[in-house]
């Protein structure tokens, strides 16, 4: 079994990047040349390993599949353009034609609300329901793509809006009586099976001139091992500090948990994971739709992940999902 970190380092030393390619593989997207430039991105999508169909209706998967592909596009301070849906279609027993429907009318709403056309892509069959999406977005005029190889010592880790949801709303979904007392409850499933990309916020905050970001959606701690290990820095999080999403705290004491590690480590979210100048906070956050909140900071050495709170480093035995190759039910 080799990891998707290994599989992608390995795919991209094979892969030489040539004219009209500004950058390849292992960013959240790729990125065309050009003024202004283009980005790129596909996720792909399978039955029993990304969803669920016992836990999310066809609606709710077509908008994930969208979403998640958006978020990419955010995390580079994109605006999507353009969607290209591959679709592969099991047995039609299984599915009919009202279900595509659903399933398409889930991502053609999503598309719709920022302004991306779904504008072709492929069908056939398989032995399962899968969904490739290509993303496309462009940047504004002036402002080039932030990557995650640009954070510094010195600079500010942020977070926008809160993170938890998603993960205790898989938890909900897997064991109803996890919501017991829990008034979030019915937010927290809409949370993991419809997601919020920060489309609006990942532009605003590359003209603001964050530094590095990147989307939070295999987990927060995780995703911090990442941009540190692409920017060559020590990145150190603060557990204490975590917007912790409403009624998480609630689910994972039902489920005998730590809520901030289960924020910190659940994965889902699709926020932005930021670095900012400490000088550039304020108009980062400034006329921004979310919430930024500092979670940590920057610091120069060996790349690394130092998971704190209060004061005290923490060890987790897990820092989030890293999909393995061939392997493993995620949703």
């Amino acid at each position: 079994m080799i990891s998707e970190r290994a599989l992608i380092e390995r795919l991209a030393a094979s892969a030489a990047v040539r004219a009209g390619v500004a950058l390849g593989i292992g960013d959240d997207a790729a990125v065309l040349s050009g003024d202004p430039a283009m980005v790129v991105t596909q996720d792909v999508l399978v039955d029993g390993v990304h969803f669920r169909r016992a836990t999310a209706s066809l609606g709710d998967i077509g908008h994930k599949a969208i979403a998640v592909n958006l978020s990419d596009v955010a995390a580079m301070g994109a605006a999507p353009i353009a969607l290209f849906i591959g679709l592969v279609l099991p047995d039609p027993e299984q599915l009919t034609t009202a279900d595509i429907d659903e399933l398409y009318a889930g991502m053609e709403s999503l598309a719709g609300v920022h302004g991306a056309t779904i504008a072709g892509g492929d069908t056939t069959t398989g032995p399962a329901l899968i969904l490739a999406v290509t993303a496309v977005g462009r940047m504004a005029s002036g402002v080039a793509p932030v990557r995650r190889t640009g954070a510094t010592a010195g600079d500010l880790l942020c977070v926008t809006g809160s993170v938890g949801a998603a993960a205790a709303g898989v938890l909900v979904l897997d064991d109803p009586a996890l919501a017991a007392g829990v008034a979030q409850a019915a937010a927290l499933r809409d949370a993991a099976r419809r997601p919020t990309p920060r489309v609006g916020a990942g532009q605003h905050l590359a003209a603001a001139g964050v530094t590095a970001m990147l989307d939070c959606s295999d987990g927060l701690a995780l995703d911090a091992l990442r941009l540190s290990r692409a920017s060559g820095v020590i990145v150190e999080l603060d557990l204490a500090d975590i917007p912790i999403a409403r009624g998480v705290a609630e689910v994972a004491a039902n489920a005998t948990r730590d809520a901030d590690l289960l924020a910190a480590t659940g994965g889902e979210d699709y926020e932005l994971i930021v670095t900012v100048a400490p000088q550039r906070l304020d108009a980062a956050r400034r006329e921004l739709e979310v919430p930024l909140t500092p979670i940590g900071r920057v610091v120069a050495g060996a790349p690394t992940l130092r998971v704190m709170r209060a004061g005290e480093a923490v060890s987790l035995s897990s820092l989030g999902w890293e999909h393995p190759v061939g392997d493993a039910e995620r949703r």
